[in-house]
């Protein structure tokens, strides 16, 4: 079992790894760029070389690294969809120079277009990534399912399916679970019940082969809300009983699990023990944790 956190890049991303591993983060997710601006700083020789051997010496198996926030690969507006693309190809290869194995991203909005629509540009974009970058085919593109905010395409399963199922290279590409985006779109994983029927549904449209990461989220907004707000680990509206299923259920376990709750480094590395402890049959209480900043 993989278990980690969304770390902090600051002062170069071959400072993440020994974090990482203060908190005691098996795997990792980070950002490689500022995600707020367009313009990404290159990476040193050193930055890039610092970080490979940092990832060894501090035992970091899987690392992630999420997109922008900026790019929209469904968007109707050529200028905005062309832009998009190019950050997508920056941190694909930013990616590749890394040895980064995993590139999540959000599906994009269609902004009024429509769902097919947005759908095609999605299909579009991945598909010439991966023509224009054939020598990064080790890095994964990774999908993140979303809570169904707005025009945001992917908030279920069968909207994801149909994107894998148009592109060229579906082998390239894989599916990040977020359990709170999940949660919000109407998978209702915080009953038992809920929980067979969400992955049943991601089995049959999906697969559960192509389940490559799990962002391990409570949530701040109740059930079908379509709103995404993180809570701590059973402090929100999901509650503790979906993370000790996501923990023991044999079809999750061993995916990589990366936290983004409003915890901080101290409060992760306590709610990673909790969800360690579980995992063992252990009886464990839920950490004491304050919310201490804005969760991604």
């Amino acid at each position: 079992m993989q278990l980690g956190a969304h770390i902090s890049t600051a002062g170069g991303v071959d400072k993440s790894p020994a974090r990482a591993r203060a908190i005691g983060c098996d795997c990792m997710q980070v950002f490689t760029r500022n995600q707020r601006n367009w313009q990404a700083r290159p990476l040193g020789e050193d930055e890039i070389a610092g970080f490979r051997q940092a990832r060894i010496d501090n035992h970091i198996h899987t690392v992630m690294s999420h997109g922008s926030y900026l790019v929209n690969p469904a968007s109707p507006e050529p200028d905005k969809w062309e832009r998009s693309l190019q950050a997508m190809g920056e941190e694909l290869q930013r990616c590749q120079q890394l040895g980064i194995e995993l590139y999540n991203f959000h599906p994009g909005a269609h902004l009024g277009s429509g769902v097919e629509a947005g759908i095609e540009r999605i299909v579009a974009a991945i598909d010439q990534l991966c023509a224009t970058f054939p020598e990064a085919g080790d890095v994964t593109l990774v999908l993140e399912n979303v809570a169904g905010q707005g025009t945001t395409i992917g908030h279920r399963f069968a909207e994801l399916a149909l994107i894998l199922d148009q592109v060229v290279q579906p082998e390239r590409c894989a599916i990040c679970l977020d359990t709170a985006h999940a949660f919000a779109a109407g998978y209702a994983l915080h009953t038992e019940a809920g929980w067979e029927a969400m992955l049943a549904e991601f089995d049959l449209t999906l697969g559960l082969e192509r389940l490559a990461a799990i962002h391990v989220n409570d949530s701040l907004v109740p059930f079908d809300s379509r709103k995404d707000r993180h809570a701590l680990l059973g402090r929100g509206e999901i509650g503790p009983e979906a993370f000790i299923r996501l923990v023991s259920d044999p079809r999750t376990r061993e995916v990589p699990m990366f936290l983004e709750t409003p915890a901080g480094p101290e409060g992760w590395a306590r709610e990673l023990d909790w969800l360690r402890g579980i995992a063992a049959g252990q009886a464990v209480e839920l950490p004491e944790i304050a919310m201490i900043k804005s969760s991604l």
